[in-house]
């Protein structure tokens, strides 16, 4: 059986490996009737990346089936809370209605309920225990467990349909005396010159300011993002809008090397055109360079590059949450001996997900802010602090691949955005062993740097893959097919979601961390599973083309089951559909891709 996890057996393989839960993937014996800690779970795989939930397992006994587990009775009674309910119904055990599947398998001959939960689309969060309230019955998973969530996270996710005007309200107390007016100057004089038909009709500075939203209404009063951006010391009124800068000697901000738990710390304070060169500074004076061959001579380059980093920290401090449950925190940016770390309170806004930041396209939480950025100019220069053309994360990804760097890793949780930049390449000696360890080193090196990707986390599909290894977009496919089909990583779980890892390289991580540990796995039980994207592709290609009731009966599954997987693998290109999907005549055939 297919999951957005995985084929079950390897799902199941993952559990007993590590002996225990996982972030996506949930066990519970569920012997006696529905344990409460379900709904707590489904709250939190609906609030955020969804998550398979398997019934009839039992964790104490090594996710063996659990003796007197009713699969059927389970079953219905998590089918009732899933069921659309009238308004005489009265609500479920949690609202809104979950999204899913809900289907009986088996593991090892015996009957398991699986639970596959979907993410529920930004305007119908947060998901939460009906009985417990939004307030106190919002869950969010961390590790391999259900927490409650923050009011701050409550709230964030309620809003986060809304475009929220925190950046353009009055700053009580300040004054037009509070920003500089220097900065002032050049300001108006660059937005006389970019944007002239914005100012044609102005011949006072206050009416321009207003105009671009520095100041409010009454002309006087500086708006938040008139401050930060033009402010003189806007800490004066917001005294955690800064960024504290750290280095730390060890991998952890818990290495302790001697005496020394940091190399070096900074409070970096100012306007934000201020603070976007002072951090860049502090992380270069930390950085190692290199020596670069430039034609007849040669130049010295920090390892990660100067606008990689300066998007970085931009990025961060135009669009964290201003909203004052969020005011009291800061910017950081902490660097280790292996990456550097750029985080911001508030995390990916307007229903965005970590694949759609490639994307190239712009969206703002802070769109004052924001927009007002493109014409500040940085410290001693005439060029703008950002552009606001969504090409910020796809310029950072280009000048790390060139760089020989993998693309930025997004970390993101409901109240937070993490950015992680790498320090060293792709394939490094530590990647090289783990290569080796899974045995992988023999593959092309595009392949190995692809496979890098994911083992350090990074969501890759092929316009990640393209900006993030500098390739054509068709030899990004052609990188990931061949994955695909040697079984390193498996095609994404629904459409627009990224690759998976394969069962081959599941079983290779698998094996490689037991034998570390020195309890080897039998890595055959993981390779035996056959996923249904591999039965489908290989039924049609013995076959030539196939009509949807064939397919089932040649991969042993049922339409139901077969159509989520169709629709990927035809958006990938894996197959070609020959008719639209409500044709009864809609039959399928190997995309030419596929011919490697």
């Amino acid at each position: 059986m297919e999951t957005s996890r995985g084929e079950l057996a390897e799902v199941v393989q993952q559990l007993r490996s590590v002996g225990t839960d996982l972030r996506h993937i949930e066990a519970k014996a569920a012997v006696g009737g529905l344990p409460k800690s379900l709904w707590p779970t489904i709250s939190a795989f609906s609030n955020h990346g969804g998550g398979v939930v398997l019934l009839g397992l039992d964790e104490s006994d090594g996710f063996l089936p659990a003796e007197g587990f009713d699969a059927i009775a389970i079953r219905d009674a998590v089918a009732d809370a899933f069921r659309p309910r009238r308004a005489a119904d009265g609500a479920g055990p949690i609202t809104p209605r979950p999204l899913g599947t809900i289907d009986v398998d088996e593991v090892g001959g015996s009957p398991v309920v699986v639970i596959d939960v979907a993410e529920l689309p930004p305007s119908q969060k947060p998901s939460f225990v009906t009985a417990q309230g939004k307030e106190g019955g919002t869950y969010e998973r961390v590790g391999d467990g259900d927490r409650r969530m923050s009011t701050y996270g409550v709230f964030l996710l309620s809003t986060d349909g809304a475009q929220p005007h925190e950046d353009s309200t009055m700053v009580d107390g300040a004054s037009i005396d509070d920003l500089d007016p220097g900065q002032v100057s050049r300001f108006i004089a660059r937005v006389r010159r970019t944007r002239p038909r914005s100012v044609a009709d102005l011949s006072h500075d206050a009416d321009i300011l207003h105009r671009h939203n520095v100041l409010a209404a009454d002309r006087s009063t500086p708006t938040l993002a008139g401050l930060l951006a033009l402010g003189r010391y806007p800490q004066q009124f917001y005294p955690q809008a800064i960024i504290t800068f750290a280095v730390y000697p060890g991998r952890t901000k818990a290495d302790v090397i001697g005496d020394v738990r940091m190399l070096d710390r900074r409070i970096i304070e100012g306007s934000i055109p201020v603070m976007v060169d002072d951090a860049v500074l502090a992380i270069l004076e930390n950085l190692k360079t290199r020596r670069i061959s430039r034609g007849a001579g040669a130049v010295d380059e920090p390892e990660v590059p100067v606008d990689a980093l300066r998007e970085a920290v931009t990025n961060a401090l135009t669009h964290r949450d201003y909203s004052a449950w969020a005011l009291g925190e800061q910017v950081r940016v902490e660097m280790f001996p292996d990456r550097i770390e750029v985080s911001n309170p508030g995390g990916i806004w307007g229903g965005r997900r970590v694949v759609d930041l490639y994307d190239g396209s712009s969206r703002s939480r802070n769109q004052v802010l924001a927009a007002l950025l493109t014409e500040v100019p940085l410290p001693g220069r005439d060029e703008s602090v950002s552009e606001n053309a969504g090409s910020g994360i796809p310029r950072m990804t280009g000048v790390l691949g060139r760089a020989g760097l993998p693309a930025p890793k997004f970390l993101p949780t409901v109240t937070s955005m993490t950015v992680v930049l790498d320090r060293h390449g792709l394939l490094n000696p530590d990647s090289s062993d783990w290569l080796r360890s899974i045995g992988a080193d023999s593959l092309e090196p595009d392949l190995q740097r692809a496979l890098v990707l994911v083992h350090r986390g990074n969501a890759v599909d092929d316009q990640i893959l393209r900006a993030a290894l500098v390739m054509d977009s068709e030899d990004a496919k052609h990188v990931l097919r061949r994955l695909v089909d040697d079984g390193w990583l498996a095609f994404p779980p629904r459409i627009g979601e990224t690759y998976r890892s394969g069962r081959r390289l599941i079983a290779g991580e698998l094996n490689a961390r037991s034998l570390f540990e020195g309890f080897p796995v039998e890595v055959n039980e993981v390779q035996a599973a056959s996923p249904l994207d591999e039965r489908i592709l290989n039924a049609v290609r013995e076959r030539g083309e196939l009509g949807i009731n064939e397919l089932a009966r040649y991969t042993q599954s049922t339409p139901g089951a077969l159509r989520p997987r169709l629709r990927v693998l035809v958006a990938q290109g894996a197959l070609i559909a020959t008719a639209p999907a409500q044709s009864k005549h809609r039959r399928y055939r190997i995309g030419d891709s596929t011919a490697l």
